[in-house]
């Protein structure tokens, strides 16, 4: 991510491509030297949700956060106010069952930020409308083709 880059406050989508893992951790590990809370592009977790305060988690190098992803784990990154790139590996693990007994299949869904009030009604619309075409094509409406396989021997 490069100045000017962020992203909106969302939660992960539930599960692998076919529905049959959910996706419980996400692990960022930051790669960026040198980097300050002060240049932004810093992770911030919405644990109480979008109407109270988010925690902000620096993106040092070298850090490696694991986070908990569920219908309730609402994350964002902050603007960032440098003319520098911030890195950062992500990888999702999944299990057969869910993190959490509440949880429930969702597409990933965005929030506008607190002072975006218009951009939060344009984001929950377009989830809604999301989750919408899931029901009709569980499994998405075409077939992607990047994703990875895994070798059926294994």
């Amino acid at each position: 991510m490069g100045e000017g880059n962020y992203l909106n406050p969302h939660i992960d989508n539930s599960h692998d491509k076919d529905r049959g893992q959910w996706r419980v951790f996400n692990l960022l590990y930051y790669v960026s030297p040198d980097w300050k809370l002060e240049n932004g592009g810093n992770l911030e977790i919405w644990p109480n949700g979008m109407d109270h305060e988010q925690t902000t988690i620096t993106s040092k190098f070298n850090r490696l956060a694991v986070m908990a992803t569920h219908n309730h784990s609402w994350h964002s990154v902050s603007p960032i106010k440098v003319d520098k790139t911030r890195c950062c590996v992500s990888n999702y693990y999944f299990s057969p069952s869910p993190l959490r007994t509440d949880d429930t299949f969702h597409v990933t869904s965005f929030r506008g930020r607190p002072e975006q009030t218009f951009a939060d009604l344009l984001l929950r619309a377009d989830s809604v409308l999301r989750m919408g075409i899931r029901k009709l094509f569980p499994k998405g409406a075409y077939k992607v083709k990047h994703v990875y396989e895994k070798p059926k021997d294994q």
